[in-house]
């Protein structure tokens, strides 16, 4: 009888679900969603082109610092692996951030595109305005000193512009 209330309990243990800290921070990023991001134009042969990339929001990983990570699994492209990657950052009403971007990596050159928006909301089809990083790792962006401007004043003047548009 103890044996078979030992493995009884063993059973029971292995079949609780997994618990996970509830996010508290307000983000409105579920994973699966589906976003557009346009990055501003360059020039090329045939005149300006804008960059469109369509993100897509991985699983919440809430970091140490309040700041939820939602990153999706890496694709393999034919010149190397993509990434897309999106955080939430709670800085109070009017004032949170939204970083959607992408990793590249193409042959042995690694890059980071990123959108940043001041919001809090993800409604579809509601394009938010904000301003385009692009640097060399995740890490930098947090002291880039574009999106530290941005993120602190909300002044994106002078700053490429990008949009975010939720579409899913």
């Amino acid at each position: 009888m103890g044996w078979v209330s030992a493995a009884l309990g063993l059973t029971l243990t292995a079949c609780t679900p997994a618990i996970t800290a509830p996010d508290l921070s307000g983000s409105p990023l579920i994973a699966g969603q589906e976003w557009i991001m346009l990055t501003p134009a360059g020039t090329a042969e045939a005149g300006p082109v804008q960059l469109s990339r369509q993100l897509t929001v991985g699983p919440r990983e809430l970091l140490s610092d309040g700041t939820v990570a939602y990153t999706a699994e890496p694709r393999s492209t034919t010149t190397g692996r993509t990434q897309d990657l999106f955080r939430f950052v709670p800085r109070g009403e009017g004032r949170s951030v939204i970083v959607a971007g992408r990793s590249e990596t193409t042959f042995d050159l690694r890059f980071f595109d990123f959108c940043v928006v001041r919001s809090s909301v993800a409604e579809v089809d509601r394009a938010q305005s904000g301003v385009y990083v692009q640097t060399a790792s995740l890490d930098s962006l947090w002291t880039n000193r574009t999106y530290q401007a941005y993120v602190g004043t909300g002044v994106a003047a002078g700053l490429k512009p990008c949009t975010l548009t939720r579409v899913k």
